[in-house]
């Protein structure tokens, strides 16, 4: 008789992406049992992809594209292992991923976070982009430098707390971890690799650094008094910050090649910040047109 899995993971799709079977591929490859969960919104099949390279998981197609925090609750209540962690579309579990969540969750750990590894780290605009995106998670960060995301949860805590919030476009799991005890906050786990898919040209950084930064600008603004210039401004400071990370988070050839696309990454944050700026003086606008 198989042992029922400890961790289900909700693979979160949107559109169904080829890149979405690598991502369940790497769950496969753990080498243990896992209880895994694709959810696909906005269209596209993801059953047939899955089923075309080989794999055979439950799909969840949602017609509508959805929030992430509506995917995620959908597989929250579509699986039934006592510990629930998620992977989006663009991301790979490094080997020893599930396994490393598992030992601390049956350790009585509630929240386990996880570090991002750079998909490709001899490539400078790559190398900008993981900078941009995670250089708060780094794994070579001591546990006082890192921020807390990726986390897998012990499924209990949704009975307690809550689900998360289908209304946000982004930050729905800071949203949801802000509801918890300071004594349940993630334990920081370097253990727990996830590989982020980093954009490998710079147009392709470019327009997605501001389509972030606009996601965040509006975002932002409704949580703090900050100006949207400010806002931007000091985002863009961030680059002295991102360079002393680097040198404390990463060493040898990855550390060598994240200096040399400093100048990427200047760009990079310059692009957000424009973004940064401009969503949230939509927001603003749009505010103030809606009747109160």
């Amino acid at each position: 008789m198989t042992a029922k899995p400890d961790l289900a993971v909700v693979v979160i799709g949107c559109r169904a992406p080829a890149s979405i079977v690598g991502s369940v591929k790497s769950l496969l490859d753990q080498g243990i049992p896992l209880e895994i969960l694709v959810v696909n919104s906005g269209g596209g099949d993801a059953k047939p992809l899955l089923h075309d390279a080989g794999i055979d998981v439950p799909v969840i197609e949602i017609a509508n594209r959805v929030f992430v925090g509506a995917a995620r609750n959908v597989g929250i209540a579509a699986t039934t292992a006592p510990f629930v962690a998620f992977l989006a579309d663009d991301c790979l579990a490094c080997p020893g991923w599930a396994e490393a969540r598992i030992r601390h969750h049956s350790a009585g750990v509630a929240t386990v976070s996880s570090a991002i590894s750079n998909s490709h780290p001899r490539n400078p605009v790559a190398c900008a982009a993981y900078l941009a995106l995670f250089a708060r998670r780094l794994p070579g960060l001591p546990a006082e430098l890192a921020l807390r995301y990726g986390v897998s949860f012990d499924r209990r805590l949704f009975e307690e707390y809550g689900l998360f919030d289908e209304s946000m476009r982004v930050a729905e799991d800071t949203e949801f971890l802000a509801r918890l005890p300071s004594e349940l906050e993630p334990v920081w786990e370097p253990e727990v690799k996830t590989i982020h898919r980093n954009d490998t040209r710079l147009r392709g950084l470019l327009r997605d650094q501001y389509s972030r930064g606009h996601r965040s600008g509006a975002y932002y603004i409704g949580t703090t008094s900050a100006k949207p210039f400010q806002l931007a401004r000091n985002n863009f400071r961030d680059r002295r910050q991102i360079r002393k990370l680097a040198r404390i988070g990463l060493s040898g050839s990855e550390l060598t090649f994240a200096m040399h696309s400093m100048p990427i990454l200047t760009l990079a944050l310059f692009a957000k910040s424009l973004g940064i700026y401009f969503g949230a003086r939509d927001r603003l606008k749009n505010d103030r047109k809606t009747p109160g």
